[in-house]
């Protein structure tokens, strides 16, 4: 019997259709990799890994990460503060990875943290690279085009490290899609499973990357045609880790969402400001010219996609594949702009800008594509020149350079250690004593703001479960300052579930508009009957802080309260997971009064 080849022969993922795609012809063949596509991949990646190693650095928020790290280290479980069940990262995959890596080399997380964001963001870059060689490599000579925008903007380079979860965000993307560019009928089961549990892990990324999972999973569906039987094998895959810890954070602490997502209101919109934000990333470093270039390019690839023979699978594959990051960046984008953008310069549409330049961030050469790269490397020339000031944005209208803004506060230039911050952030050594002090107190002791930003102690209640409560304006350095058994109460939300769930008014940088004022505080900490000087100094009245107090105590807010506190008994954990919905949903006023009228009458 005569042993079958061609495509007919090729084992495909069970309950897919049979492909009818003929093998392709001799001049249809991929061509081999030039030198020159292995220098497109190493030269740039290489050139990156130097820019982000000269910018590597761990910010405030990056520190926020460290605590839970310290937690889960010590036995406390994945929380901000011992007792109470908060979920302050925003990264998920991000926070388990600095735990592992701290708990294998006893290291300094934050020195982990920005030399794991390097390593991963680099990779991810070169992933994404060679991805796109691929896609393209049966056009032969391939020229760089988009990987001009990687090499121009210094926040890319910046968030390569950072301590966020961008570095992971990064190697997600690039991984996902150089996985993507590999999808093709008759592919090995094992592969088409690996790489929709990869596209899945996005939502525990960042959450917002569901949106780049939906699009890679629906570009890999269209490729590979599956029957019913197989659509629900590719879907398993992909949702079962990220659905297992949806059900592990609904029951453990009581929402469906990371509390920065409730705390900067993910789901709220401020179109105009968005677009401010988008405006002030493109603006300072010349984008705008870029983008009718870019634009160009792409509309090109899609039309020398289609114009492929309508009867040929790769070219039907292609398409689908090079649109799958067109449009995950284009909605990603959207979801940006629609929340109002972000108070870290340039950050949050970063991820959205590299989808949107991964099939071109190099491109096949022709003469179109020729003229577009060299106006694209007069662009980089001009970009990088002195011509353009400042090189390095400092602040704008509606964000500011954070990077900027730590390094001249601790006076050095790359800080990549948690003693970095502790010992030079400039408002922390008066906080540290003050801490030291209240430590050693007979009483716990409460210390809090004034309007001038300056620290004071007043007195707790003899039977506060916590010996120190200390308000945290600058989170990641007040919890790292802090022993892990005392409670920061932040101020702006992201580990506070009173705090997040504050009702929103627009009056601040985007995602620190829910500030916790000090009658809250008072309310939740002090002494029954405050002195009436520190009442004074904290800017709160006693009627006030009664009032907080009675809403405290009262309906879904004091159930929130005992959501996250109460001991996690089985049927605590099904009470918050029947509930984490609503309470995902729950909004209370900011001030006292309306708050308890709301809550208790």
């Amino acid at each position: 019997m005569r042993t079958p080849v061609g495509p007919e022969a090729v084992p495909s993922l069970p309950g897919q259709r049979a492909s009818s795609a003929r093998p392709p012809a001799a001049d249809e063949r991929p061509r081999p990799v030039h030198w020159w596509h292995a220098a497109l991949v190493a030269v740039p990646t290489a050139a990156l890994f130097v820019l982000g190693y000269r910018r590597r650095w761990i910010c405030d928020d990056g520190l926020i990460y460290l605590r839970p790290v310290r937690q889960i280290l010590a036995g406390n479980g994945p929380v901000f503060n011992v007792g109470e069940r908060a979920e302050s990262s925003t990264g998920t995959l991000w926070q388990w990875l600095l735990a592992l890596a701290t708990w294998v080399t006893g290291e300094d997380p934050a020195f982990l943290a920005v030399g794991l964001g390097l390593l991963l963001s680099t990779a991810g870059f070169a992933f994404a690279l060679y991805a796109t060689c691929r896609l393209h490599r049966s056009a032969g000579l391939l020229l760089p085009a988009g990987v001009f925008v990687l090499l121009a903007v210094p926040p890319f380079w910046s968030y390569m490290t950072s301590g966020l979860e961008s570095g992971l965000g990064a190697f997600w993307t690039g991984l996902s899609w150089w996985l993507l560019t590999r999808v093709r009928r008759g592919q090995e089961a094992r592969e088409t499973y690996l790489a929709a549990f990869v596209f899945g892990l996005g939502p525990l990324v960042r959450p917002d990357l569901a949106v780049v999972t939906g699009c890679f999973l629906a570009a890999q569906w269209w490729v590979l045609r599956p029957s019913r039987r197989g659509v629900a094998a590719l879907l398993a895959s992909a949702g079962a880790v990220p659905l297992a810890y949806e059900v592990f954070r609904a029951g453990y602490y009581g929402i469906l969402v990371p509390l920065p997502a409730i705390a900067k209101e993910a789901s709220a919109s401020d179109w105009g400001r968005g677009a401010g934000y988008v405006h002030e990333t493109l603006g300072p470093y010349w984008l705008w010219p870029v983008v009718p270039v870019l634009g160009a390019l792409a509309a090109l690839l899609v039309r020398r996609t289609r114009r492929q023979r309508r009867d040929r699978a790769p070219g039907r594959a292609s398409l689908a594949v090079l649109l799958a990051p067109l449009a995950a960046g284009a909605l990603l984008a959207g979801y940006v702009v629609r929340v109002g953008g972000d108070y870290m310069h340039a950050r949050m549409i970063l991820p959205a800008l590299l989808l949107l330049l991964l099939p071109l961030l190099v491109v096949p050469a022709n003469r179109v594509t020729g003229v577009a790269g060299a106006l694209l490397v007069v662009w980089l020339c001009a970009a990088v020149s002195p011509l353009r000031t400042p090189f390095d944005v400092r602040s704008t209208p509606g964000s500011f350079n954070v990077r900027s803004s730590d390094v001249e506060g601790l006076g050095d230039h790359n800080p990549v250690r948690t003693a970095t911050w502790v010992d030079h952030w400039p408002a922390l050594p008066e906080g540290r004593a003050m801490l030291a002090k209240a430590e050693r107190a007979d009483r716990p002791t409460l210390l809090y703001f004034d309007a001038e930003r300056r620290l004071h102690a007043t007195p707790m209640r003899p039977d506060s479960p916590y010996h120190v409560v200390i308000v945290g304006r600058h989170l990641g350095v007040t919890g790292a300052a802090a022993p892990l058994d005392a409670y920061v109460n932040d101020a702006w939300g992201l580990a506070s579930p009173i705090g997040a769930h504050l009702a929103l008014e627009r009056w601040s940088w985007p995602g620190h508009e829910k500030f916790l004022r000090n009658h809250w505080i008072f309310a939740e900490w002090a002494m029954d009957h405050p002195p009436h000087r520190d009442l004074l100094r904290a800017g709160a009245s006693r009627e006030a802080v009664e009032a907080a107090r009675a809403a405290l105590g009262c309906g879904a807010l004091a159930e929130l309260r005992e959501s996250v506190r109460a001991p996690l008994t089985a049927e605590r954990f099904w009470h918050n997971l029947t509930g984490a919905f609503e309470r995902t949903r729950f909004r209370f006023a900011r001030w006292p009064a309306a708050a308890e009228k709301a809550l208790c009458d």
